[in-house]
């Protein structure tokens, strides 16, 4: 275990923070003031830049699941829609611009931000809506430009969520404008199984949210929360499967059984795979993963508050 000396909550500013977990050195620590979980020590500036300068991996894993992650954002561009949203439509974050082309299909003007040279060059190739490979703070964006800034899974990334880039936020928004924010749900009932294994703890998010802090920090940064839905992550979830057989101890019996030698168990997710086995032996691993996940009860973890996805909408305080 880490020392929790030089604590300080990114929300609150609070300097006690609770062990919770630690994952292959990274260590997690919940405020003892407000709730918010988040590493510990955070990644200096210079460090989290770095991670995404010619990062392309989750642009690239989008592009993958394209139908279902499109599908997914259309439903929230509808309901932002339902609200009276106007454009531009401002994505902070925008990955592989999939919530941005959802935007454009429903006649909004759409405005990029994107730190992975990548991913920048994804989108400025394939929609036609600005480009800026800066953060929101350095962006050159007049204030009160905006109807809708997005921070679609990246408000977990940020390394001072509550500070310039959201207070930014407010400024570029126009009078009754609204922001949509989508983060990983620390409640998720697939995160309290998995434990730390969960394939979403891991060095580039810095916080991890639940229902109350993500209310608590949108009104510290001036936003008053209109709403919030819980829902599923898209496609067929193999990592949380891999998850759980760590946390249960399984891996290596698992890799045993396929001859897998050492070899990692992500290999089995990946395109081509190639198993020394029997091929029964891999299609019964197969047809068990997928019952599995099938028989898991996504709707009513959702129902309960315990999906993966934690989405809220708000507007400038005093807004409303």
């Amino acid at each position: 275990m880490l020392s929790a000396a030089g604590f300080s909550c990114l929300a609150c500013r609070a300097s006690e923070g609770r062990f919770v977990l630690e994952k292959a050195g990274l260590e997690l620590r919940r405020c003892r003031s407000c709730g918010l979980v988040q590493q510990h020590p955070v990644p200096g500036a210079e460090a989290l830049s770095a991670m995404y300068e010619q990062e392309a991996h989750y642009a690239g894993q989008l592009v993958r699941g394209e139908a279902e992650v499109l599908a997914r954002e259309r439903e929230v561009v509808a309901q932002l829609a339902a609200r009276g949203a106007s454009g531009p439509f401002l994505d902070v974050g925008a990955g592989a611009g999939l919530l941005l082309r959802a935007a454009r299909e429903r006649g909004f003007s759409g405005i990029a931000l994107e730190l992975s040279a990548p991913s920048a060059e994804l989108i400025a190739r394939t929609l036609d809506v600005a480009v800026h490979q800066a953060a929101i703070e350095e962006a050159p964006l007049a204030p009160e430009s905006v109807g809708v800034v997005a921070f679609s899974h990246s408000l977990e990334h940020l390394g001072d969520p509550v500070g310039a880039r959201v207070r930014r936020a407010r400024e570029l928004l126009r009078p009754g404008g609204l922001v949509h924010v989508a983060v990983p749900n620390w409640r998720a009932a697939k995160r309290v199984l998995a434990g730390r294994h969960t394939p979403w703890i891991y060095a580039h998010h810095i916080s991890y949210f639940e229902r109350r802090t993500l209310a608590a920090l949108l009104r510290r940064a001036g936003f008053e929360p209109l709403s919030f839905t819980v829902g599923r992550f898209v496609g067929l979830d193999y990592p949380f499967i891999l998850a759980c057989l760590r946390r249960f101890r399984l891996e290596r019996s698992l890799r045993r059984f396929l001859s897998m030698g050492e070899r990692p168990l992500e290999e089995l997710i990946a395109d081509g795979v190639r198993i020394a086995c029997p091929v029964w032996r891999y299609r019964a691993v197969v047809g068990c993963a997928r019952l599995f996940l099938r028989l898991w009860p996504e709707r009513l973890c959702c129902a309960l508050g315990r999906g993966e996805e934690l989405r809220a909408t708000a507007v400038s305080a005093g807004a409303r």
